[in-house]
């Protein structure tokens, strides 16, 4: 029999019979996991237009993906794969399957729609000129879910990280959004470092994460060469009136000197020290995507 169980309703809001409010990062309750199947369900209409018939070449284009790619099964083209077939399997993961599971289903079924999206262009899902979506994204959805669910995970830049705090993903977002490709890039690559989850390169991050920062300085200073140390950029900025508060400069200057100093990792290596951790490339991401976001905020005024 059917239970009520509604997030910020009378029982939750009275904690007679209070929803979970923990962040939920190596288990998925009942109740996540029926958000998210009842999401995805959503989703699977929203994208392809209510027109769900399975012979249709783009719905079996995806029924085929998720057969044959995410579960790796044997697809023979000749015949149309069933719908209830793939669907069901999706529900079994969602409801029943570990977490790291769900979340690879997951990631996996809303970057092949999202990807769907751009080409088709339905909706005015995505700005093909300006490289921007004009409403929410199908990650945005998710992670709204994610959020409200507390999971300790969201969407960055396409991909699943385990980072909860919404001002490090506000911060992360906004410094890949900028318009400096190659800032936008080093970022990206130190998000995809640190979120990959069967080999993880936390040192390669935090290099990636501090070289972002000595390229949008190289930027707005026009510096290079051997010129093109933090120290020296950063002295430029202020003279360039781009301003920096001092305390701000000296913090930085030394987290810097960090990154040259522990475990190698201005050339991507462990050197004899301990290795270092997630928390530590967590830490340089969110930091280093602050301060770039700081300095392309500043140079503009």
């Amino acid at each position: 029999m059917v239970k009520v169980n509604m997030r910020g309703g009378f029982s939750d809001r009275n904690a007679i019979k209070p929803v979970n409010v923990k962040i939920q990062l190596t288990d998925f309750d009942e109740r996540t996991r029926v958000q998210l199947q009842n999401l995805l369900s959503q989703m699977y209409k929203y994208v392809y237009d209510n027109d769900l018939y399975e012979g249709r070449p783009e719905v079996q284009d995806f029924l085929q993906f998720v057969y044959g790619t995410v579960y790796l099964q044997c697809i023979d083209t000749s015949i149309i794969l069933h719908e209830y077939v793939v669907l069901d399997a999706l529900k079994k993961t969602i409801m029943n399957d570990d977490y790291d599971d769900v979340l690879t289903v997951v990631e996996a079924i809303v970057r092949y729609w999202d990807d769907y999206l751009k080409r088709s262009a339905k909706h005015n899902y995505y700005n093909q000129y300006s490289h921007t979506y004009n409403n929410e994204s199908l990650f945005d959805f998710i992670n709204a879910c994610f959020e409200q669910e507390y999971v300790g995970y969201r969407f960055l830049d396409g991909i699943i990280v385990p980072i909860s705090d919404s001002l490090e993903i506000k911060a992360i977002r906004e410094s890949l959004e900028n318009s400096y490709q190659p800032v936008h890039d080093h970022i990206s690559k130190a998000n995809s470092l640190l979120a990959n989850r069967e080999a993880p390169d936390y040192e390669n991050s935090i290099k990636e994460s501090i070289t972002a920062v000595e390229t949008i300085c190289e930027i707005l200073t026009g510096t290079k060469g051997k010129d093109a140390t933090l120290g020296n950029m950063l002295k430029k900025l202020k003279i360039n009136g781009v301003e920096i508060h001092s305390t701000m400069e000296i913090a930085f200057n030394k987290l810097y000197g960090y990154t040259s100093d522990a475990n190698g990792i201005r050339h991507a290596g462990d050197i004899g020290g301990p290795a270092s951790t997630f928390e530590d490339a967590k830490f340089m991401l969110v930091s280093c995507c602050a301060f770039i976001n700081y300095l392309v905020a500043n140079s503009s005024k």
